[in-house]
């Protein structure tokens, strides 16, 4: 006979508040990281490492389940447990045998449920995402044991406050029809990223403050995030993150790495490796592939595309505009926009494979004998459309050795420089982007379109994703071209083999990038492994001061232009309005050093600058903070100890 459930009633549950989980931080610091002899001393205010602090976090979630305080019945229930992401909770307990938790976080509608599934363990720690925000919960529990029998069920609520309100409301329209592709994440160009349901409310958003290319999905599962609250300024004067974080979506940071140069939009993971874009010297931008260490930090390969392709093509800062890359065995497929290109390279040759292009882009250059051949359906040669026109995004669907099937979105903008069609021939544009399917041979070196669906026009931040039965496709576009109403940017699901358009969602922001919500749960189940080595690569040192202080200023530091100075490791932080501190001065006893800021854009709000303490000698420094041709002395020192 087949047992019967035990439906858990008037279960209970203790709710963790932030306060509880600060006293948790500072009662397992010193177990999680042994005591060590502090470098740095100063009065001023200590902000852990992020990386740092969700160990310890997870160090006191185990010890909880050590004592064995909770069941299935009286749950340990802890909002946001990382501090970062308020759509989050974690239920702790115990059980007597193996058993696995299923849970479904009820949607306004069953096709918004979010469900997720744990690992079999007696020491239980359940991840819960998808909550709505401003609102009362409704999870649904099981408890299963290894024969696949749920022995408990019970319901639970789990209160959000309400979040930000800049992020509550992204949806301007949506034709509420079912989707094939669940939750969306968008990497909103202004705000917190968010994902949305299929009935546009948003189920997931992050409470760090982050800049327009925000979260970086990684292979691994996770994500690269840029921290908006640690910049530095670049050659131009423009302030720049230089602290990106690799999260999971509970809010855990495994990583922090410390960077002097920028990254661009164009980024892809393999392994241990990080490939991305960035520029090749500073009259260039965006025409450099770069390879950092995941390990270390450390770059360890780079490449120059004017290399491969030739010096002439290299006429003006943005030349080549790469706004997409994709590693698949060994070749980086790269976006060329405004080369109207896709070119694939090998990476350990440094060479390239393929292109597609319009023919004339590559005519008469060293590389036009790598251009694959159109063997599409035949048409006028008067009416047909160049392959590429400021394409935006291409990515590997099938790969079949020498066959591969590639998706590819193309902006068809009319490409100008001096005056000149940069894509001769042919029809230069149509009305609306286009989503192409293609084929390609690469034996023969040749190309054949499967499928072309006319979309809304984009200006930037498109891709397209697929179904994994190919099936369907997801085209999300970031900027539109036309505004309609509140709409700036939009999602839409296509069939992949008519180009019938199914699903649509007008989105009231632009976004940057976008991508399937599929958080990895069950590794949300184990706690972080403990790691000293989590802080990589390092900021550019301060020039020495050897010379004569401006006035002292007899008023305290205007909170206008500078304020909230603490030590986050070996890092000075602290927060500027851009373009009114010209220099901070950390004077010693023998040493001094300056960060001049005098050349730093304007900007009229307050931006977080990372200052690095790591180089300066032994010494006692008072810090003091110059604007207005006078220097303002702040109250606390800073030591270096050793």
């Amino acid at each position: 006979m087949k047992k019967l459930f035990v439906e858990v009633k008037n279960g209970g549950k203790m709710t963790y508040s932030v306060s509880d989980l600060n006293k948790l931080d500072r009662m397992y610091e010193t177990e999680v990281f042994e005591r060590k002899e502090k470098r740095i001393m100063s009065p001023f205010k200590k902000e852990m490492q992020k990386s740092f602090q969700a160990q310890v976090r997870d160090y006191a979630f185990e010890k909880i389940l050590d004592r064995h305080l909770y069941t299935f019945k009286y749950l340990l229930v802890i909002p946001d447990p990382y501090g970062l992401a308020k759509q989050t909770a974690l239920i702790l307990f115990n059980s007597s045998k193996e058993c696995k938790v299923v849970y479904r976080v009820l949607g306004d509608t069953p096709d918004c449920d979010f469900t997720g599934e744990t690992v079999y363990t007696t020491r239980h720690r359940v991840p819960i995402l998808g909550l709505y925000g401003g609102r009362n919960n409704k999870i649904d529990l099981k408890l299963v044991d290894r024969n696949g029998e749920v022995i408990k069920h019970r319901m639970l609520q789990i209160y959000v406050s309400p979040i930000q309100e800049n992020i509550r409301n992204v949806v301007a329209k949506n034709d509420m029809k079912m989707s094939h592709f669940g939750f969306i994440l968008l990497n909103t160009a202004v705000g917190s990223p968010v994902a949305i349901d299929g009935h546009g409310d948003v189920r997931y958003s992050l409470q760090i403050k982050t800049g327009k290319l925000g979260m970086i999905p990684l292979a691994n599962g996770h994500f690269l995030l840029v921290d908006k609250t640690a910049n530095r300024v670049d050659k131009y004067g423009k302030v720049t993150p230089c602290r990106y974080h690799e999260m999971d979506y509970m809010g855990r940071v495994y990583k922090t790495y410390l960077l002097e140069y920028k990254i661009g939009r164009a980024i892809t993971q393999h392994g241990d490796s990080l490939f991305f874009i960035t520029a090749s010297d500073d009259e260039h931008v965006s025409d450099r592939i770069a390879e950092l260490n995941l390990n270390t930090g450390e770059l360890i390969k780079y490449c120059d595309i004017h290399e491969l392709v030739g010096e002439e093509y290299r006429r003006y800062d943005n030349w080549i505009d790469t706004s997409y890359i994709e590693y698949n065995d060994g070749r980086l497929l790269i976006t060329a926009k405004r080369l109207n290109s896709v070119i694939n390279i090998n990476w350990s040759e440094l060479k390239i494979d393929w292109i597609i292009a319009p023919p004339q882009v590559w005519k008469g250059s060293k590389v036009e004998k790598y251009v694959l051949t159109d063997m599409s359906e035949s048409v006028d040669e008067n009416k047909k459309i160049p392959i590429c026109s400021f394409p935006e995004y291409a990515s590997v669907m099938e790969d079949n050795h020498d066959e591969k099937k590639i998706v590819l979105f193309d902006v068809r903008n009319v490409i100008k420089f001096e005056g000149k069609v940069l894509v001769p021939g042919g029809k230069r544009s149509t009305k609306n982007s286009l989503v192409k399917i293609i084929d390609i041979d690469e034996k023969n070196m040749s190309f054949k379109i499967r499928e072309c669906t006319e979309v809304p026009n984009s200006l930037r931040y498109s891709r397209v994703l697929h179904s994994e039965d190919e099936k369907y496709l997801l085209v999300t576009q970031g900027y539109l071209r036309n505004r309609i109403g509140a709409t700036h940017s939009a999602i839409q699901e296509i069939d992949a083999a008519t180009g019938e358009k199914l699903h649509s969602i007008g989105i009231k922001k632009v976004f940057s990038n976008a991508w399937i919500f599929a958080p990895d749960i069950q590794d949300y189940c184990t706690s972080m492994e403990k790691n000293d080595n989590v802080i990589f690569g390092k900021l550019a040192p301060l020039e020495r001061f050897e010379g004569k202080l401006p006035p002292l200023s007899e008023n305290r530091t205007d909170g206008y232009y500078f304020g909230n100075g603490r030590i986050c490791d070996e890092l000075f932080l602290c927060n500027m309005r851009p373009g009114t501190v010209d220099r901070i001065y950390f004077i010693g006893g023998k040493n001094a050093y300056v960060k001049d800021m005098e050349n730093v854009r304007f900007v009229n709000k307050k931006e977080g600058f990372a200052i690095p303490l790591d180089d300066f000698d032994i010494d006692e420094y008072h810090v003091y903070v110059e604007y207005d041709d006078e220097v303002h002395k702040l109250k606390n020192e800073i030591r270096i100890v050793k």
